[in-house]
């Protein structure tokens, strides 16, 4: 695996099935330590808000994997790195993985969205893809009742702990709470919950495709609009640093090729020495 670095985050160049197989070592490996690794599922958004949040862009770059969530991500890939990479999203990601829990003898606990979401996108998974999820709880709870929702997790003893509650909420919430989890992975999935309780229409397959779920659901939820403003500055400012990487390689082969031929520099020297006394002063 190697991670690409856009804007300051590292981010995974797995595709669907790599990224899989990575997570289900974590799982094994968590299960023999008792120990807790976050996965993040990265859109351009939340990319775009960790460049002025220090914060945020360390929780990005401490977690175990972090997945290209979004065409905003793979646009970056393409223009920084010069790498074609596959968009994995948190919710193709967490099906997937509902998907092979049961011949892996995973279980799952969902936590986040309003009160009956988790549930319902519970008793929905359970019936499509015959996982066992342990347990559940919404995003709703308060300070004092942290504690007993920790517990309650931790008693339920799932392999993988889907949290939803919003990005960048859940990936706060994760990094505070990690060390007082024993669940082998926990992934933040944003509003996967709503979909899969059949509470949100996911976007049409060509949505999908053209990697243009963020307009189906700006249509959607036209409130959405001041959060998606993020997505034309975040690729104003990829162009912007994409332009700047370039002139940096330039000047770094025409210093390398000054270094191997020094007499053909300094003749290049002298002709920009001539041009600049024919200008007039």
């Amino acid at each position: 695996m190697a991670d690409l670095d856009i804007l300051g985050a590292k981010i995974s160049d797995l595709d669907m099935v790599e990224t899989v197989c990575a997570l289900a070592a974590y799982i094994d490996v968590g299960r023999q330590q008792n120990s807790a690794e976050p996965l993040l599922t990265l859109n351009a958004e939340i990319l775009y808000k960790a460049q002025d949040d220090p914060r945020l862009l360390d929780i990005i770059n401490r977690a175990a994997l972090v997945t290209p969530d979004g065409s905003g991500i793979v646009l970056a890939a393409r223009e920084l790195c010069g790498r074609e990479i596959e968009r994995v999203t948190g919710i193709d990601l967490m099906q997937e993985l509902c998907r092979r829990a049961p011949s892996c003898g995973w279980s799952v606990y969902l936590l986040g969205a309003a009160p009956g979401v988790a549930e319902a996108a519970a008793h929905n998974l359970t019936e499509q893809y015959g996982v066992n999820v342990c347990g559940w709880h919404d995003g709703y709870f308060k300070a004092d009742e942290l504690a007993w929702v920790l517990g309650d997790i931790n008693e339920k003893k799932p392999d993988i702990l889907f949290v939803g509650l919003g990005a960048p909420k859940q990936e706060f919430w994760i990094d505070e709470n990690r060390e007082r989890l024993r669940v082998p992975l926990v992934i933040g999935v944003g509003g996967c919950f709503d979909v899969l309780s059949g509470n949100l229409k996911r976007a049409p397959l060509m949505f999908q495709r053209l990697g243009i779920e963020w307009l189906w659901r700006l249509l959607k939820e036209p409130w959405r609009i001041k959060r998606m403003m993020a997505l034309p500055k975040f690729v104003l400012l990829v162009k912007r640093e994409a332009r700047r990487k370039r002139r940096l390689a330039a000047e770094s082969v025409r210093q390398n090729v000054a270094r191997k031929n020094p007499d053909e520099s300094k003749k290049d020297a002298k002709k920009d020495a001539k041009k600049d006394k024919k200008l007039p002063q």
